[in-house]
């Protein structure tokens, strides 16, 4: 009985820190800038502020980063990113021996949808400055 909630809360842990990695790869500053930063100050790294970086991730969220990109894109020159290709997946699933197999399209479908809408907004607000412009 407690096993499945054990990994159900492990998986919780695995999105959260995923969610974390993917809007921590969007700021300004990534953790290599924020260890080099925090040496030169000649401060103690805060575990709290840091970024997070590849290596933080679980080897599960690794192995589906390298899968998602080896996806192709999806774009429409009037939409943008519609999300990954998953033609190929079959295939790399059996080259990666891929057991869990929800796990892995729960992290590729977070990514995807992570990605959709960066490039959603990123559309919105050109749309915006050229309207602004006219």
């Amino acid at each position: 009985m407690t096993l499945p909630t054990f990994k159900e809360s492990e998986t919780q842990d695995l999105f959260k820190t995923l969610d974390k990695f993917l809007k921590d790869q969007d700021g300004p500053i990534n953790k290599e800038k924020y260890l080099k930063i925090q040496e030169q100050l000649g401060k103690e790294p805060d575990p709290k502020h840091m970024p997070l970086g590849f290596d933080d991730l679980t080897e599960d969220a690794q192995l589906a980063f390298n899968i998602y990109n080896k996806l192709g894109n999806r774009v429409y020159g009037d939409v943008g990113f519609t999300g990954k290709d998953y033609t190929n997946l079959p295939i790399l699933l059996q080259i990666y021996h891929i057991r869990d197999v929800d796990l892995l399209l729960d992290l590729l479908n977070t990514m995807d949808a992570y990605n959709i809408n960066k490039s959603q907004k990123q559309i919105k607000k050109m749309y915006d400055d050229m309207k602004k412009k006219k």
